[in-house]
């Protein structure tokens, strides 16, 4: 008996010890699965957003994590004083023509980086002290602020100056869309819509693969252009009775730089030269197809607004009649035709 109470205690001992021996094991090895799987997390990826807010790090091509944000903001109509305040050269002498127009200013957004704003707020400051104004050049941009209102001036919000009001702030893009007066009397210019003056403050040559275009100075143009075509189409839609129309509705004067972004939004180039000097025309198709392709970019989705504004023009062109829009730009441009061919016959 005491034998079989002995053997009978070892094996109890040896399966207590056992379960002992067995539960460390399992424990530690899933403590180092865990372990393992966090180290493998980047960094980067885990505790920031790279470059700027928002941004993924173009230095690290595995790092697909980003945080969409804007780096500016847009003012659709803007006021006369704003655009007075970036150039007052852009505005006609009368005041009344300067209400007809509609302006677009965009302004630096509250998503920058500090040193972003320190740096427009250093540059702004340097161009007031050693440009000089000439009066009639459009070409010139030169700050009218003071020291003390530099911040304000270059268009950004400073941590420090939280009660700078919005209107006290400077654009740093403007561009206009206006009715063409037809100086060339055709009865179809009196029915087309110009846009021109897209001026950008931001240097062209400091390019940025996370910007919309390439650069802050395409990206910031770029709102100007969306922002103004959505004017366009709300006005077309909201007023029915009016001999308005989009496919070749409106004519873009474009530039090296801005022409690309033209070409990227669907707008047909011109053939021919007009009295106008147009480069670009607004084109239905090409128009709903680029701007699709927008919505649904990779490199678009980065800026929350590109691809919002993206969409609404996109639902805008949906709700416009295709077959219509032609035929009523064509059926004005007929009414030329057919006068040609009565003074031919």
């Amino acid at each position: 008996a005491p034998r079989r109470s002995r053997s009978h205690s070892v094996e109890h001992l040896r399966d207590t010890m056992t379960s002992v021996l067995i539960i460390p094991p399992a424990s530690a090895a899933l403590l180092l699965l865990l372990f393992t799987t966090t180290l493998n997390i980047s960094p980067t990826t885990a505790f920031s957003a790279g470059k700027g807010f928002g941004s993924s790090s173009s230095n690290s091509k595995s790092n697909n994590a980003f945080v969409s944000f804007d780096r500016f903001r847009a003012s659709c109509p803007a006021d006369v004083n704003a655009i007075r305040q970036f150039e007052p050269s852009l505005l006609k002498e009368d005041e009344s023509a300067n209400q007809e127009d509609v302006w677009v200013a965009v302004y630096r957004s509250s998503n920058n980086l500090p040193s972003v704003f320190v740096r427009d707020a250093f540059f702004d400051a340097m161009k007031a002290s050693t440009t000089t104004a000439q009066g009639g050049d459009s070409e010139t941009l030169v700050s009218s602020s003071t020291s003390s209102s530099s911040a304000a001036s270059s268009g950004v919000m400073i941590s420090n100056n939280e009660n700078l009001k919005e209107e006290d702030a400077k654009p740093v893009a403007v561009a206009r869309l206006h009715k063409d007066g037809g100086t060339d009397n055709n009865d179809n210019s009196n029915n087309v819509y110009i846009l021109d003056s897209m001026r950008c403050i931001l240097k062209k040559e400091n390019t940025d693969d996370d910007c919309d275009g390439g650069s802050e100075h395409a990206e910031a143009i770029g709102v100007c252009i969306d922002e103004l075509v959505l004017s366009y189409l709300q006005c077309l839609l909201d007023n029915p009775e009016e001999e308005m129309y989009f496919d070749g509705g409106i004519h873009f004067r474009g530039t090296l730089v801005s022409g690309k972004l033209l070409d990227s939004r669907g707008f047909r180039e011109v053939s021919e030269l007009s009295a106008d000097m147009h480069s670009h025309e607004s084109d239905y198709d090409g128009a709903l197809a680029k701007y699709a392709e927008r919505s649904t970019s990779k490199e678009v989705a980065k800026n929350s607004g590109a691809r919002d504004r993206a969409l609404r023009i996109v639902s805008f062109l949906s709700r416009v009649d295709r077959e219509e829009d032609r035929s009523r730009g064509s059926g004005l441009g007929g009414k030329e035709d057919s006068g040609e061919e009565e003074e031919e016959s």
